[in-house]
């Protein structure tokens, strides 16, 4: 099992992937539209595959990055 939170400054927001190593598969939580690069730059770097994204809540002040994970 892994767990990360990742913080991105630009939006003051944090991010969480969980994953399974050892099917390497993984889930990020409220994922944002500023930080998408760097999730899959990070997603590729651990070797995972992305089989969810979990919205936990909205907010007005930053953009989710679901929409930016293709299938």
């Amino acid at each position: 099992m892994l767990f990360r939170q990742l913080f991105d400054r630009e939006s003051s927001t944090y991010t969480y992937l969980i994953a399974d190593l050892n099917v390497q598969e993984a889930i990020l939580v409220d994922p944002v539209l500023e930080g998408v690069e760097r999730d899959l730059k990070l997603l590729k770097e651990l070797g995972l595959t992305l089989r969810y994204c979990l919205e936990t809540h909205i907010h007005a002040d930053h953009i989710t990055g679901t929409g930016k994970f293709g299938r």
